[in-house]
């Protein structure tokens, strides 16, 4: 693959299985990344149906002087944030914990205050 830089003209450069391929002028050569497919995760609501919660995305910045490695993106609250393995397992046990203690017990709660459950 060969994406055109403002800073280092034509750069040429291997391209990953799982990347798009999509790589369009860049001002810079280490601003060149990888992107894979969006995996968006979506919430039922009942006004608007399934709306997205979080989008993740593989990232490579191959000519990253700080970080190439591989990552996952995820959005967060409007900002992007690059996580590792670890860092998306430990993002996952949260989202697992919370859905087995704090959800549930809201759900308790709000079931109780409904007159739905004693």
């Amino acid at each position: 693959m060969t994406v055109p830089t403002g800073d280092h003209g034509d750069v040429t450069m291997p391209e990953p299985p799982w990347c798009l391929g999509d790589h369009p002028f860049e001002g810079y050569r280490v601003d060149i990344e990888h992107r894979g497919e969006d995996l968006v995760l979506t919430v039922p609501t009942p006004c608007h149906g399934q709306v997205p919660f979080t989008t993740l995305t593989l990232v490579q910045r191959p000519f990253s002087p700080d970080d190439a490695a591989v990552k996952v993106t995820a959005e967060v609250d409007g900002d992007y944030h690059d996580l590792s393995s670890t860092e998306l397992a430990a993002v996952a046990d949260a989202l697992m914990s919370h859905a087995a203690g704090p959800f549930h017990s809201l759900i308790e709660r709000l079931q109780r205050l409904e007159g739905d459950a004693p």
